[in-house]
Formats: structure tokens, sequence, C-alpha cells
């Protein structure tokens, strides 16, 4: 990349590497806040290479791994949330911009947000 003076870098962090809760664990939520960083880093120390980072952080996305949750996710609300799908053309969208452009930290939710719907059902 430092070669050709360009490149694209997306790493994928979580709604964990901005928001601290104590749903998913320290170790998860202290590795993605890294992610992010490490993405804030290579922006700071490879933009005159030509090199720009993105630290995506999408929410809840219906994937395998909800089925080791303890609590079961019901098929209603693993359609509403995110699709694989979704984030393979946000990445796909991000790889294909123009090399003027760095799109730094992204933050992508379901318009369903379940901390949001947790938050109104207990009053907050």
């Amino acid at each position: 990349m430092r070669k050709q003076k360009d490149g694209v870098i997306i790493n994928i962090a979580s709604i964990a590497g901005r928001f601290v809760s104590t749903q998913p664990g320290v170790g998860y939520i202290a590795a993605k806040h890294g992610v992010v960083a490490l993405s804030h880093s290579i922006n700071m120390e490879e933009c005159r290479n030509g090199i720009r980072s993105t630290a995506l952080s999408p929410g809840e996305v219906a994937t395998p791994i909800l089925a080791k949750r303890p609590v079961p996710v019901s098929d209603e609300d693993k359609a509403r949330m995110l699709q694989s799908e979704d984030l393979g053309d946000l990445i796909r969208y991000i790889a294909c911009l123009p090399p003027r452009v760095c799109l730094n930290d992204l933050l992508i939710t379901p318009t369903w947000n379940r901390g949001y719907i947790s938050a109104q059902d207990q009053g907050f």
C-alpha cells in the first residue's frame, strides 16, 4: 500500500467498541475499543502514504453466533437485526470510495434497536 500510495483497510469492530455495557463482557469490549483505536492510529500514521482505515461498528447482526447466547433470540428479532448482506454492501461501498475519501468511523445499527427498545420498556 505504501509503495502504490493507496489502500483501504476496513476493520470490523462493534457497537461495543463505541459504548460500554455489561452485556458482551469486559474482554470483548476492550478488544473492540482496541480495534477502533487501531483504525484511527492507522489513519494518523499513514495519511501521507494514501492509506486510509475505517472502523466499522455494527450493532446486532443476525449471524449463527446468536445461537450461543444464553437467552435465545427469536426469529422475529433476527429478522429485524442487521443482516450479513447489509454489512457486505456497506463494506463494498467503503472499499470503492475514491482515494481522497477516508471514512474514519462508522456506526451502523438496526432501526429496531433492541437496546433502545429495552430502555423504553423500562421507562427510560
